[in-house]
């Protein structure tokens, strides 16, 4: 049986005593990383949230660690949201309580003897494509309805030994292959898209179910539903942080996207996540960040980005006259604070990537070509497609990485050529979307808004909300991109964007709608070998990143 906390009982287990083991087994192979000294966080006496599940992730951090609020009061609160109101989101897979209550209680102790990581006793939602060892892993799919995970993700076991909460697995488009996740509701309406891959988690974030939540990107698949949802997103570096252990959608694509209601929170969990892994070879050429940690707060000054120039390849007129005017808003913010316009143009995408995109998602799906009926429609039209590339000869895949690789430096000339810090998109083209009508668009033609020119150049992207529609009340978010490896010059950006409009703040007003979430505990791990239970190995050949704009 469960045991549920109240408000007044949450420095219960705070008492001196070794800290406990926690439940979930760990991974060989990734590197440790190095303790990051703890960013500015808020004064607790100035946090004004009543109920704990409101708390943004800096806020919860702060109080845990000054002792004011206990980790199994933080998850008690978001479980009991998720329970009382999460019916029409639908945005949880799973839950697992009695394993996260023990979580819980360990970061507790954890807590109590005053040197325990950032995120300890911090609750996150997880997608369901992270393996976590012994739980149910089955992206959203009828095929994997019964597959156990046989190890954990390399992310996750980060998160598991920095004291985190695993509070469930939340829904994704089946596989991650589409980009609605048509099964979830959007907080702000429910007959709305939430945008896809990565719904369930942005869902989660925007309703207050969670304060952090992993997604993943591979063509916009964080990024589009951060946009809809009112969210923040970010979209490392490729090989900023390892792919190991999570279900592939297309391998030279595949991103792990740290999420949070604001910026500053999706950046406390990129600092946790991030980082060289043995098991994912790209990792080991990323350059290791500031030994201090990310930036969390927004630099002093009126014009924080004074100095700075910013690329606009698409015109707020090529956007609903609502959204337009709301990325005006946005690209006029950023002179007020200081930087600089310049009308870009990006490089077009070759059209033989198309053809190694399928590949790649045909070299996965492979193992279950005969069970192709039991995906969605529309989940299914795509996997023919990536089956049938599979015939295609090995030479025009090899061409498809020499494209790949003269679009990289094509899109890192943008930035030398203009003299850029950054260039500035919008992260939708539709005011709203249907959750039918949404439910045709796929990974490779996602939402009628750039966005694979990220993860075909492997740049990173940060996505935060610009503010609601005045015709539908829904959110809109912008992209901020740059050139490989800049992650903490693009937070700095959006950091010092975010203090100065806050849009994060703004919450959905959710009616009571009961949910009874499927709540599961541990048993015997898959065999494997592969944690995710699957045959999700990556081939050898595998996309560098690089910031050199030379012409191939």
């Amino acid at each position: 049986m469960l045991q549920r906390v109240s408000r007044r009982s949450f420095l219960r287990g705070a008492s001196a005593g070794a800290v406990g083991a926690t439940v979930l087994p760990g991974a060989a192979g990734a590197v440790p990383l190095p303790r990051r000294r703890t960013p500015q966080l808020p004064d607790p006496a100035a946090v004004g949230a009543t109920d704990p599940a409101q708390l943004s992730a800096l806020e919860a951090v702060s109080l845990l660690r000054a002792g004011q609020l206990h980790p199994a009061e933080l998850l008690d609160a978001c479980l009991r949201r998720s329970a009382d109101y999460g019916g029409g989101t639908n945005a949880w897979i799973r839950s697992y309580p009695e394993p996260a209550y023990e979580q819980a209680e360990a970061a507790a102790r954890r807590l109590a003897q005053g040197d325990a990581p950032l995120l300890c006793g911090v609750p996150i939602a997880v997608k369901d494509l992270f393996a976590v060892g012994g739980l149910p892993l089955t992206a959203s799919s009828q095929i994997l309805e019964s597959n156990i995970a046989a190890g954990d993700s390399t992310v996750w076991t980060r998160l598991r030994d920095s004291g985190a909460v695993l509070i469930g697995h939340t829904h994704t488009d089946e596989f991650a292959i589409m980009t609605a996740t048509p099964q979830v509701g959007n907080p702000w309406k429910l007959d709305e898209s939430v945008g896809g891959s990565s719904g369930g988690s942005a869902a989660v974030l925007a309703a207050r179910f969670a304060p952090l939540a992993l997604g993943t990107d591979t063509g916009g698949s964080a990024r589009l539903p951060a946009s809809r949802c009112g969210v923040s997103a970010i979209k490392p570096t490729f090989g900023r942080c390892s792919r190991y252990g999570v279900i592939p959608v297309m391998w030279s694509r595949d991103h792990p996207a740290p999420m949070g209601r604001s910026l500053a929170d999706a950046t406390l969990l990129f600092d946790a996540i991030a980082g060289p892994d043995l098991h994912d070879p790209v990792t080991q050429l990323a350059p290791a960040f500031p030994a201090a940690g990310l930036p969390t707060t927004a630099a002093d000054g009126a014009k924080p980005l004074r100095g700075r120039v910013f690329g606009v390849p698409m015109a707020a007129a090529a956007l609903p006259a609502a959204l337009g005017a709301l990325f005006t808003g946005f690209l006029d913010l950023i002179v007020e604070l200081g930087g600089e316009l310049r009308d870009v143009r990006l490089p077009a995408e070759p059209g033989g990537l198309f053809d190694g995109n399928a590949v790649e998602l045909g070299m996965y799906h492979r193992q279950w070509a005969d069970q192709v009926t039991r995906l969605s429609p529309f989940s299914a039209a795509v996997v023919e497609m990536g089956l049938a590339a599979l015939s295609i000869p090995s030479t025009q895949y090899l061409q498809f990485a020499r494209d790949r690789a003269v679009y990289q430096r094509a899109y890192n000339r943008v930035f030398t050529e203009n003299d850029l810090t950054a260039i500035v998109l919008p992260g939708a083209a539709t005011d709203g979307m249907p959750r039918v009508a949404a439910s045709a668009a796929s990974i490779l033609g996602a939402d009628k808004v750039p966005v694979t020119w990220a993860n075909f150049s492997g740049a990173p992207v940060i996505a935060l909300p610009a503010g609601r529609s005045a015709a539908t009340g829904m959110p809109f978010g912008v992209q901020l991109g740059g050139v490989p490896w800049t992650e903490v010059e693009l937070l700095e950006i959006g950091l010092a964007l975010e203090a100065a409009a806050p849009h994060w703040r703004e919450a959905p007003p959710l009616a009571r709608s009961p949910l009874r979430i499927p709540e599961i505990s541990f048993v015997a791990p898959g065999h494997g070998p592969d944690p995710t239970n699957t045959d999700a190995g990556a081939p050898a050949l595998s996309f560098l990143p690089t910031a050199d704009a030379t012409s191939l």
